[in-house]
């Protein structure tokens, strides 16, 4: 804090001494041409009123431009920005400053001021008509520079009822009329300031760890389980990268809004079609396996173990009791539980309730438990026949 302070009072004192020497030098100039004119060139005496005058308003000027220099360093610490994003600003300042320099020399040369300003009231008012767009994105530049809001190098989305569709991109440069932005195909567009500052809603991408956060909604069909889908996404290293959330149920569609990461604004198509493609892979491997397993494949117990639920219709002339106790006995390695779910006239369904890590080997249970069952129904049949 106290070095801004001593900075501030620094730049201050320098803009006061450079007007301070320059009316120290605008008098010592007077006196050396009076002195040497009379002394030295007496035959020039009669212009040495021009002389004069004209050395002086030269002081005037580098000492005008000196001090709208310092006075440009001064605001530009005070509002802690760059030189480019003080564009605005400082074309307006500069403006001023030249229209007085060029008052104080037309003074010195001892022009009507007050006449000329008078004289040009009436084309004043038509030259302001005429360039009134131009004032008004002048304006604009200074306002959207001064307030940051827009800022070199963000990406930003420009949503503008003046045109119909949106713009994303970043800000590679702000001039007077207008604003140039790199889209996200790499193209180049120049955009009006005061359409950006009249017309337009801002939206500044969020900057964190040099990565921007851009939102993503892609819709698929609800014929699949949401919370499938957003596991499928965030097993893949991309999903890990970026967060995914169910966004609106809207009757036969989900709607996942996926905030993804990009660094630069030229990259940000292809991450778009990561994101599309990605959930689109997520969808039809969930729909597969529904497919080939069912509805009930797909989701999970209270312990969060993967089940798989397989029914086996046996004629019910062999006791279900002995059924469920002959495969209990025999299941080995495999990791299921069974149960008479229905009676059926002549027939008795079981549902086995296979518990699974890899869908990879669910074919080979079900083989291996449709055999099992198959061989405790002939062998307690064969047996209950001798």
């Amino acid at each position: 804090m106290e070095h801004e302070r001593n900075k501030t009072h620094f730049e201050l004192l320098k803009i006061a001494s450079e007007i301070i020497a320059g009316i120290i030098l605008v008098f010592a100039i007077a006196f050396l041409l009076n002195y040497f004119i009379s002394a030295f060139f007496p035959h020039y005496k009669h212009y040495e009123i021009y002389i004069m005058e004209g050395a002086i308003a030269l002081i005037t000027l580098v000492i005008g431009l000196m001090v709208t220099r310092s006075i440009l360093k001064y605001i530009e610490f005070r509002i802690s920005t760059t030189k480019r994003e003080l564009y605005g600003i400082s074309l307006i300042i500069r403006i001023v400053m030249y229209i007085i320099l060029i008052a104080i020399v037309l003074s010195i040369f001892h022009f009507n001021i007050t006449g000329i300003l008078a004289g040009s009231a009436i084309g004043g008012v038509v030259l302001g008509l005429a360039v009134q767009s131009v004032a008004s994105n002048v304006l604009s530049s200074v306002f959207v520079t001064s307030s940051k809001t827009l800022k070199y190098g963000e990406v930003i989305n420009i949503n503008s009822w003046a045109w119909s569709i949106n713009t994303t991109g970043k800000i590679i440069d702000i001039k007077t009329l207008f604003s140039k932005m790199l889209t996200k195909d790499n193209n180049i567009i120049h955009i009006p300031n005061s359409q950006l500052l009249g017309n337009s809603v801002i939206t500044e991408f969020r900057n964190e760890s040099d990565a921007y956060t851009y939102p993503v909604t892609v819709t698929t069909f609800a014929d699949v389980p949401s919370d499938k889908l957003i596991d499928a996404f965030k097993s893949t290293d991309f999903g890990k990268e970026n967060d995914i959330y169910l966004y609106e149920k809207l009757g036969t569609t989900n709607v996942f809004l996926v905030l993804m990461k990009f660094k630069d604004v030229t990259e940000l198509n292809k991450k778009l079609s990561d994101v599309n493609m990605l959930v689109d892979r997520s969808y039809w491997n969930i729909k597969s396996n529904i497919a080939l397993m069912g509805n009930n494949a797909v989701y999970e117990n209270i312990s969060g173990n993967k089940i798989y639920p397989l029914n086996i219709t046996l004629n019910s002339d062999v006791p279900s009791d002995r059924i469920i106790d002959y495969v209990n006995s025999n299941k080995g390695d495999l990791n299921f539980t069974v149960f008479l779910i229905t009676k059926s006239g002549g027939t008795n369904t079981f549902t086995a309730k296979i518990t699974y890590d890899d869908i990879n080997k669910i074919d080979d249970a079900i083989n291996r438990i449709n055999m099992i069952f198959e061989e405790g129904y002939s062998s307690i049949k064969n047996n209950a026949a001798k």
